[in-house]
């Protein structure tokens, strides 16, 4: 699954949780309070073992811009590539994406 970003801790082996989700665009944030909870979200899914961590960003459109979403998916995948994870879009949500932190094979 990757090592902790903090320690370098192997997390191999870890009991996985589910995914962890996390909404960071529909109370009024702006993309730098969006950043930090991805962040944080982030953290948290690879330190609690979770075997995903689901992005709510949304698509923009109540304002047509997607500002959140144009910075969130670019954070995201140097985040998979930090991790050792990868990113996916939601299937079900056209404004989130999920890092899977389960590694598989």
């Amino acid at each position: 699954m990757g090592v902790c970003p903090k320690c370098g801790e192997g997390l191999r082996g870890r009991a996985l949780q589910g995914v962890l989700e996390v909404d960071v665009a529909h109370a009024g944030e702006t993309w730098e309070v969006a950043r930090e909870k991805i962040l944080r979200a982030v953290d948290r899914g690879v330190m609690g073992g979770h075997k995903g961590v689901k992005i709510i960003h949304g698509y923009g459109a109540g304002s047509g811009q997607g500002v959140i979403r144009s910075h969130a998916v670019p954070l995201l995948r140097s985040l998979a590539v930090k991790v050792g994870g990868r990113l996916a879009p939601d299937k079900q949500n056209p404004g989130a994406h999920v890092l899977w932190l389960e590694r598989k094979g």
